[in-house]
């Protein structure tokens, strides 16, 4: 794990611009949306207490899920004179205009945890989602090599659900070539949406007649609406869920015994490593990273961040070590 057992970080619920010290590189924070805890509780928090740190005035917002919205606040961050801009996209195809207009201004931009596609990023902060998604269909299929499952994606707008689908995939093609398992029901969830995703595994367990192994989840949230369905049909607990983001209601499925495992990614070394490369872009130094991700247009150097499993076993370790994670809002 990095150095992020750090205890309890202040939230900072930074909604609109702040002032900026005249001297000071001014660095953008826009991301998605408050929905997720993560944004609160473990990227904000860390980027804007390393930032501090390093010298660097913050303005964060978030975009409540509209492109729309993002696209007026990566403007009024320019106009304001930021020097750097680390961006969440709400979409990931739709904001290379978002990444052209900051490159008109002269201003680099870190892609976070999702990358534009076709655009000049400068570098890409992010845990390797294929690779995350391999270890999780591993664990699914030594748990359940047999049987119907059901794949409750996230955002098709974001590279991560993709990227998901992709990793997923990579481990369940020699088990559908052989027949071992089936698939009854895919689909990509718009928002990553509880509700979304409960509609589908509902309707994916009539058409299994509720058998059922496996529920491949994009996330946490499309994970609770899995579990809903399941609970509803007195399943939960005996079908193979898992969420991604390892949230303390995840937690505490994850005890009770309804989520097998959520996967962990260590949002305060994103955080902190984004705000390290942003000062890095601005004042000329080297970003001193090896890995690159192709985005369509340029091989784009990439951070790649910490994760991990957690299931019943290493929960209490991880609790204990990550509290500034684990405590509830």
């Amino acid at each position: 794990m990095s150095g992020c057992a750090m205890g309890i970080v202040a939230l900072s619920m930074v909604t609109t611009p702040v002032a900026y010290a005249q001297d000071a590189i001014k660095v953008g924070l826009i991301l998605p949306s408050y929905d997720q805890i993560r944004w609160q509780n473990g990227d904000q928090p860390c980027f804007e207490a390393e930032a501090e740190k390093l010298g660097m005035d913050v303005s964060t917002v978030a975009s409540q899920m509209s492109e729309s919205v993002q696209a007026s606040q990566v403007e009024n961050m320019l106009t304001q004179g930021i020097d750097v801009l680390v961006l969440r996209p709400v979409n990931a195809a739709a904001s290379q205009g978002l990444v052209r207009m900051a490159n008109r201004a002269n201003v680099p931009v870190v892609a976070y945890d999702s990358l534009p596609l076709n655009a000049d990023v400068a570098a890409f902060v992010a845990r390797d989602a294929i690779a995350m998604a391999v270890e999780i269909a591993e664990a699914a299929v030594k748990a359940q090599p047999k049987g119907n499952y059901i794949l409750a994606l996230g955002d098709e707008g974001t590279n991560v659900a993709v990227e998901e689908r992709t990793g997923y995939y990579q481990v369940l093609q020699p088990f559908l070539d052989s027949g071992a398992i089936k698939i009854v029901s895919e689909q990509y969830n718009k928002g990553w949406s509880s509700e979304s995703s409960r509609a589908q595994v509902e309707n994916g367990l009539t058409k299994a007649n509720n058998d059922v192994v496996a529920v491949l989840a994009g996330n946490d949230g499309t994970a609770y609406g899995a579990i809903q369905a399941l609970q509803a049909q007195g399943l939960a607990g005996k079908v193979w869920v898992n969420g991604v983001d390892a949230e303390p209601r995840a937690q505490e499925l994850i005890t009770q015994g309804d989520l097998t495992l959520s996967n962990f990614t260590d949002y305060c070394q994103s955080g902190q490593e984004a705000a390290r490369i942003a000062k890095k872009l601005v004042t000329g130094e080297e970003l001193g990273l090896t890995a690159t991700f192709n985005n369509g247009l340029k091989d784009v150097p990439w951070f790649q961040v910490d994760k991990f499993n957690v299931t019943k076993d290493n929960l209490p370790e991880l609790q204990e070590s990550m509290s500034w994670w684990f405590k509830k809002p």
